[in-house]
């Protein structure tokens, strides 16, 4: 019997499937790994954070005390607030000493960082009128430390740019790319610990106070002054105000807190929030 060949259809040398449907399901497989991985080490974050020791953070605090501390405004209005803070605190359940940074900002912000450090951007506080409202943006930066936020955002984010940096170099587009899709994901989570810290303030507004007047007054400029669509919030650290007001609302009436009558601002805290520290002087409540 003669051997006959069989032809040999197509080129072994060349693969029958699309390089750029291989190059995609590379892709999609890597970035699901890496999003795995990064869930697993964010859940990890979340239990290792409530049980980082003190010491340890406070010597994270050390790390942004410069960036923050000559920029502080007016030490004797920043001590009116620091009064404010401690006597809210006094009615916790755990009390500790926390500190404030009044800073010459215009950002309508506060940050809650390591080492129990509180800032008050001179922006935000512009948009006050009443104790009570800056009460409420105490409490809200309190929640975040009963929480433990600071800590598990600080540690995500590590973790975050620790794994691009490893898989796709510090300054790579793709290492960009899945970077910013991973911050997308867990924005979500994020506005989750913003309505968790709003609750919070309202229950240290009941306490201080024994009312919960001026728990929206805040968010209520907020909203009036935003126009831009909800759905663009999906991907914001903060839900929408009307959001936000809506939690706290239903948070008051269900635990049915009562609304009275807010104190007016120390009119010299807008007042004199201009005057610049000297970056030579040292507060005396410094530590």
């Amino acid at each position: 019997m003669r051997y006959i060949p069989k032809e040999i259809k197509g080129n072994v040398n060349i693969s029958s499937k699309s390089p750029i449907k291989q190059l995609s399901s590379l892709l999609i497989a890597l970035t699901g790994a890496i999003l795995i991985i990064y869930i697993l080490l964010g859940f990890s974050v979340n239990i290792l954070a409530p049980r980082l020791p003190e010491t340890v953070e406070n010597s994270l605090s050390k790390l942004y005390k410069p960036i923050y501390f000559n920029k502080r405004i007016n030490l004797n209005e920043e001590k009116k607030i620091q009064l404010l803070l401690d006597d809210i605190t006094k009615t916790l359940k755990y009390q500790q000493k926390y500190q404030v940074y009044l800073i010459d900002n215009d950002n309508i912000n506060a940050l809650a960082l390591p080492g129990k450090i509180i800032v008050i951007f001179s922006g935000l506080l512009n948009e006050l009128d009443s104790e009570n409202e800056l009460s409420f943006v105490l409490g809200h930066e309190l929640g975040h430390f009963e929480n433990k936020d600071h800590l598990k955002a600080l540690g995500r984010n590590v973790v975050l740019f620790t794994l691009s940096t490893i898989v796709f170099g510090q300054n790579n587009s793709l290492s960009n790319f899945i970077g910013r899709s991973l911050t997308k994901a867990e924005m979500k989570f994020s506005q989750t610990q913003e309505t968790k810290a709003d609750l919070y303030a309202v229950e240290v507004l009941n306490k201080r106070y024994k009312h919960v007047g001026g728990s929206t007054d805040f968010l209520k400029k907020l909203l009036k002054n935003t126009h831009t669509p909800k759905y663009f919030y999906l991907f914001a650290t903060h839900p929408h105000p009307e959001n936000r007001i809506k939690a706290i609302t239903e948070e008051i009436n269900q635990k049915k807190y009562p609304i009275n009558p807010t104190i007016p601002l120390n009119k010299s805290l807008k007042d004199n929030i201009s005057k610049i520290v000297s970056p030579t002087e040292t507060p005396k409540n410094h530590r």
